[in-house]
C-alpha cells in the first residue's frame, strides 16, 4: 500500500495514482560520488578516526515536483508501524545525509524517529522490506529522487565532531546496525527541498525528514545589556547570573584573553525532543551579524588549555560554560558597539542545553570604603563583629597590596586596646563546591592573622576560622548579595 502525502503519522490512505510530476528513474547509488570534490575543511572523522568526506550536492539539477505536501513529516507511516519513542520535531536543525562515500549537510525544520511495529496492533512483526517498499512508493509518488542507496555506516555519526549533535540528538534515526540498508531521497519543489533518510535493519528503521527552507531567526539582538535574546521556545534552566564586575577568559584560538567588566551568564534549553544545538547556533550567528560582531573562535578549546582554567572560574560560570570546556563546541565573538563599548560573547553549544557568557568590557570602579579604626571599634562594641575590606588574589589566600590601608586600621585598633582579642573569620558566596569554599575561607582568614602577627600583634590575641558559604548575610541570588557574602569579619572574643 502506498501512503498519502500528509502530516498524519498513523493513518495510511491510498495514494494518488498520477502525481503532478512523474518521478525520474532512481539515481545509481554511486552517482553522488561524481559530484565536485569533497569539502575537507570540515575535518569530520568517524568513530575510528577515519576521514568522512563532506560532499556538495546541487539539488537544482533535480527536476521539480508540484505534488502538494502537508505538514512535516509530510508522509504517514505504513499501516501497523509507529515511532518507538516520541518523535523529535525540531524547529531548526542540521543533519549530514549519506551521499556517495560521505555525507552532505542540509538544514531546516526536521522530524526524526525510530520506527517499529506498533505495539497496539496484535501480532504485528517488523518487516524491513515492508517499510522500505512503502517509502520507495510514497517518495516516488511525491516526485522524489533517490540520491543514495548503500550502508548507513553508523560510526560516521559517532565520530568526535558529530557524536553529541547527531549521534545523540538524532539517536533514533542513526542508532542502527553499521550495515543497515540506507536510502536517501530528495523532493525538490519551488519553495522547498525535502530530504528523507531511511535506514532499516532487522529490528527497526531510523527515519529522518528535513524541510530545507531559508532560515528565519527567532532570537533578537537588544540595545540593552546583555543584548542577546533566546530563540523561540527556549527557556532558562537556572536564574541568570549578573556580576557588576568580574573577569572571564575568552579563547581566541591561541590563548585565553582575560576580559574584565560587567558579566552575564545564562544557560537555557528546550524540550529534549525539540532542542537543537544548530538552532541556537544559527540564531546566535544572526544576532552577531545584526550587531556587526566579529567571530574570534569557532570550534573546541584544546584540552590542555581548558584544563588550565582555574576551577574557581569554572565553578562561578558552571551553569553557562560548564566544567569541561573542551567537551563542547564553542563560539567566541567580539562586538564593538557604536557608542564605543566592547562586548565579548562565549557560547557553549551542547547536545541538550546551551549557555553563554557576555562581558561588557570596562574598568574597575571601587565601591568599598576604608573603615577607620574608630569606626571598627564602634561597630565591634555595638554588634560584636564588623566586616573589613580585604582583597585576595583570585581563588587564592594571597592578600593584595590594595588591602594594606585597611589592615593598617585593624593594627591601630589592636594596638589601642591591648586587651582586645579577635577571631578573624572568612566567608564566601555559594559559587563553587562547598568544601573548596570552606578551605579557601579558612586559608584567607589565616593569611590575615599572619599579616597582623607579622606586624607585632601577639598570636594568642588572634584566631582564624573559615565558614565558606555557610553564614550568608544576603541573598546569593543576586550579584549584590554575593558580593556582601564574600567578606572577612573581625569578631570580638
Amino acid at each position: 500500500m502506498l501512503l498519502v502525502l500528509a502530516g498524519c503519522e498513523r493513518t495510511p490512505v491510498q495514494a494518488q495514482e498520477s502525481p503532478a510530476v512523474a518521478p525520474e528513474p532512481a539515481a545509481a547509488p554511486a552517482a553522488a560520488s561524481t559530484a565536485p570534490a569533497a569539502d575537507t575543511a570540515a575535518g569530520l572523522t568517524d568513530r575510528d578516526g577515519k576521514p568522512v568526506p563532506v560532499l556538495p550536492f546541487d539539488t537544482r539539477e533535480l527536476s521539480t515536483s508540484a505534488v502538494a505536501l502537508g505538514e512535516l513529516p509530510f508522509f504517514s507511516l505504513p499501516q501497523g508501524y509507529a515511532p518507538q519513542n516520541s518523535a523529535s520535531k525540531r524547529a531548526w536543525a542540521r543533519f549530514p545525509f549519506r551521499i556517495g562515500d560521505g555525507v552532505h549537510w542540509a538544514e531546516g525544520p526536521s522530524w526524526s524517529a525510530r520506527i517499529v511495529a506498533d505495539s497496539d496492533v496484535a501480532d504485528k512483526t517488523f518487516s524491513a522490506l515492508e517499510v522500505q517498499r512503502n517509502f520507495d512508493g510514497v517518495l516516488a509518488a511525491a516526485g522524489g529522487h533517490k540520491v543514495f542507496e548503500g550502508k548507513l555506516l553508523r560510526d560516521i555519526y559517532y565520530g568526535p565532531q558529530l557524536e553529541d549533535e547527531i549521534g545523540g540528538g538524532f539517536i533514533d534515526a542513526v542508532n542502527l546496525d553499521q550495515e543497515a540498508a540506507t536510502t536517501v531521497y530528495v523532493v525538490r519543489q519551488a519553495d522547498r527541498t525535502v530530504w528523507v533518510q531511511l535506514a532499516v535493519d532487522s529490528n527497526g528503521a531510523g527515519l529522518m525528514v528535513l524541510d530545507e527552507v531559508p532560515f528565519k531567526a527567532t532570537a533578537q539582538w537588544s540595545d540593552s545589556f546583555p543584548h542577546l535574546g533566546l530563540p523561540a521556545g527556549y527557556a532558562e534552566r537556572n536564574a541568570p547570573q549578573k556580576r557588576d564586575f568580574d573577569a572571564f577568559p575568552f579563547w581566541n584560538g591561541e590563548r585565553f584573553e582575560q576580559v574584565e567588566g560587567r558579566t552575564w551568564a545564562q544557560d537555557f534549553d528546550k524540550d529534549e525532543h525539540a532542542y537543537s544545538v544548530h538552532e541556537v547556533r544559527r540564531n546566535l550567528e544572526a544576532m552577531m551579524a545584526q550587531a556587526g560582531g566579529r567571530k574570534v573562535f569557532d570550534g573546541r578549546i584544546p584540552r590542555e588549555a581548558a584544563d588550565g582554567v582555574p576551577q574557581a572560574v569554572k565553578a562561578a560560570y558552571s551553569h553557562a560554560a560548564g566544567f569541561s570546556w573542551q567537551d563542547y563546541d564553542t563560539e567566541v565573538y567580539q562586538v564593538d558597539l557604536a557608542d564605543g563599548r566592547q562586548l565579548w560573547v562565549h557560547a557553549r553549544l551542547e547536545y541538550l542545553s546551551a549557555g553563554w557568557v557576555v562581558v561588557e568590557r570596562k574598568g574597575f570602579t571601587q565601591t568599598a570604603a576604608l573603615l577607620p579604626a574608630d569606626a571598627l571599634k564602634k561597630q565591634l562594641d555595638s554588634a560584636g563583629r564588623v566586616a573589613i575590606q580585604v582583597n585576595f588574589a583570585t581563588d587564592k589566600a594571597d592578600i593584595l597590596p590594595t588591602s594594606e590601608p585597611q589592615l593598617a586600621q585593624v593594627l591601630e585598633l589592636l594596638r589601642a586596646d591591648p586587651s582586645l582579642k579577635l577571631s578573624i573569620e572568612g566567608h564566601t558566596d555559594n559559587s563553587g563546591a562547598a568544601a573548596h569554599n570552606r578551605s579557601l575561607s579558612e586559608a584567607r582568614a589565616a593569611s590575615v592573622v599572619a599579616a597582623l602577627a607579622g606586624k607585632g600583634i601577639a598570636a594568642e590575641r588572634l584566631q582564624a576560622a573559615g565558614f565558606g558559604a555557610d553564614k550568608p548575610v544576603a541573598d546569593n541570588g543576586s550579584e549584590e548579595g554575593r558580593a556582601r557574602n564574600r567578606r572577612v569579619e573581625l569578631v570580638k572574643r
